[in-house]
């Protein structure tokens, strides 16, 4: 697939550039889909979130100090991969397609841990998002 820079792309890209610059300044981060979800999960569940963009195994806290996982993944997909289980809560977040909640779900770690298989050829752990989605709180 090719994209052609017309003038309607063009001017897309235009009138774009200075949100993202914005947001790259007032939040230290480029603009994803997984940042995005992060936003929204402090939002809804009042967390505070880690400096910095991959702390090893959790991206949140609450006010208990608890520590929170969070994954940004497409309605869609059937698996979420885990690395390790240093968190006491997964939140799976689902955005539609313009980057709005779709759904958001807590799931303690003692669930992840049950729901997960450790698949040696990717060398993680993985759930499907349905069950995962089940066991939330």
């Amino acid at each position: 697939m090719t994209i052609r820079l017309d003038d309607r792309r063009r001017a897309a890209l235009e009138a774009v550039l200075p949100a993202i610059a914005a947001f790259k300044q007032e939040f230290g981060r480029d603009i994803s889909p997984d940042f995005i979800a992060e936003l929204y999960a402090a939002r809804e569940l009042d967390l505070q979130l880690v400096d910095g963009s991959c702390a090893p195994g959790f991206d949140a806290t609450d006010s208990n100090g608890k520590r929170y996982q969070i994954k940004c993944r497409d309605a869609g997909t059937r698996q979420v991969d885990f690395n390790n289980f240093e968190f006491d809560y997964l939140v799976l977040v689902n955005l539609d397609g313009a980057y709005g909640l779709a759904g958001i779900w807590r799931v303690p770690v003692d669930a992840v841990r049950r729901l997960t298989i450790f698949r040696a050829k990717f060398r993680k752990h993985q759930a499907l998002q349905v069950r995962l989605k089940a066991a939330a709180q």
